[in-house]
């Protein structure tokens, strides 16, 4: 599976603690379970890193030593194309779908 994650330093993050996180990333080597596909850096500060796993734990594992430090939000992933496809699946199935076949609910022709 594919996961963005996306991280920020914690705002009470001190000049020591953003050193050490370097350290840390030059030292760092993914899990076993876990490949990198992408990591970018915003100009902003944070950024944003594209991880492929099957195995929750190896993400935990991934994050866990910068925790304390960095506050992450990881978003499961799916390419764009296959979204569409989906996206446009389900509107056929809502679209062959009347309001009112199910008994009765009238949705003012809005749907």
């Amino acid at each position: 599976m594919l996961f963005a994650v996306k991280y920020r330093p914690k705002a009470s993050r001190t000049v020591a603690e953003a050193k050490y996180v370097r350290e840390l990333l030059m030292k760092w080597e993914a899990p076993a379970d876990v490949d990198v596909d992408s990591h970018f850096h915003f100009v902003s500060g944070g950024g944003v890193i594209i991880v492929r796993t099957d195995v929750p734990t190896a993400l935990y594992e991934t994050l866990e030593p910068f925790k304390p430090m960095v506050v992450f939000d990881v978003e499961p992933v799916i390419n764009f194309v296959e979204a569409i496809a989906v996206s446009t699946d389900v509107d056929d199935w809502v679209a062959s779908v009347s309001p009112t076949s199910s008994g009765g609910v009238d949705l003012g022709g809005k749907y």
